[in-house]
């Protein structure tokens, strides 16, 4: 494994299979002075020498996924994989139901349904204004191999404030097929798009834009933002979805979990199929927060920091 530092940022990825990587054969190597790529499955995005977040893609997993995503002070917001429910994997992009395949449970999907949200191909810029952006283009793949959406994540890093660490998502789904219902199930299932399972926080706190809080207070309740916040070894971290305006669903209605587990959602079509006709393109977008303690004697405003993302929209 080599590691290449350059300040401000610097990428790494670090070989983890023996075999060919979705797109570059084995032994591919591709470098300058800011980044190193060979052959597979991780990312490492780094600011300063400090790392940010990991970036997992590549054709054995079922979706790619960060995990973990740090806070500035080093305090980690994602949980990947956990006993309870092995397919949550730190912060993602999934959907339980699309046209009856699930591009959510992997191994547990019921026989035949089991999706793959395959990469086809991965890029990493890092442009002058201090940003990375990972690129992913994918094929939403049926068990059968039939490709049902076609789509690009484009995950862009912003240099950390503080201790805030920012993470923006614009998400771009084209129907490849003749119609492409996202909520398929009669009942469609709450929980999809952009996932966090989270921590764990100790004495977790889910509160929104509209004031409300707990599960009761926000699960299902339109919102702009939809944050987590607690302790994590004694020290104070959160993490929050923003939604972007642009949103065909803004203010989306985001899914929270808080039994036995720490998850949030920003749930698109939340209770409300989405129907693509074929080359019909449904773009998301969206700003992860991670943050660890706040200035002395003050709050994260996440207010403010919504409209800080707002402003930033192309």
């Amino acid at each position: 494994m080599k590691t290449f530092f350059h300040r401000p940022f610097s990428i790494l990825v670090s070989v983890l299979a023996i075999g060919s990587f979705f797109f570059a054969p084995l032994g591919y190597t591709q470098s300058n002075d800011r980044y190193q790529r060979e052959t597979r499955e991780q990312i490492k995005v780094f600011y300063q020498g400090n790392e940010l977040g990991i970036y997992h893609t590549g054709p054995a997993l079922d979706k790619s996924y960060f995990h973990p995503l740090w806070t500035p002070d080093r305090r980690n917001v994602t949980y990947d994989a956990p006993a309870d429910h092995i397919h949550h994997r730190g912060l993602c992009v999934g959907w339980p139901d699309v046209s009856g395949t699930d591009f959510w449970a992997e191994i547990i999907s019921k026989p035949g349904k089991r999706g793959k949200i395959y990469p086809t191909d991965i890029k990493v810029e890092t442009p002058k204004n201090d940003t990375t952006c990972i690129i992913e283009t994918n094929e939403w793949r049926t068990e059968k191999g039939d490709v049902l959406v076609k789509g690009i994540y484009n995950w862009t890093f912003l240099p950390p404030v503080g201790n805030l660490q920012r993470l923006d998502l614009d998400m771009q789904l084209t129907a490849a097929a003749e119609k492409v219902i996202f909520g398929s199930d009669p009942t469609p299932r709450e929980y999809h798009g952009l996932t966090i399972r989270i921590g764990p926080f100790q004495e977790p706190r889910y509160f929104n834009s509209e004031g409300g809080e707990g599960k009761e207070g926000c699960k299902g309740k339109p919102a702009k933002w939809l944050a987590v916040s607690g302790l994590q070894h004694g020290q104070p971290v959160l993490t929050a979805i923003l939604d972007s305006p642009k949103n065909d669903c803004h203010p989306t209605k985001f899914y929270v979990q808080d039994q036995g587990m720490q998850f949030i959602s920003s749930s698109p079509n939340y209770g409300t199929p989405k129907i693509l006709k074929k080359g019909e393109t449904w773009r998301l977008q969206y700003r992860v927060l991670a943050a660890g303690a706040a200035p002395e004697g003050q709050q994260w405003n996440l207010d403010k920091l919504w409209n800080e993302f707002a402003a930033s929209l192309k």
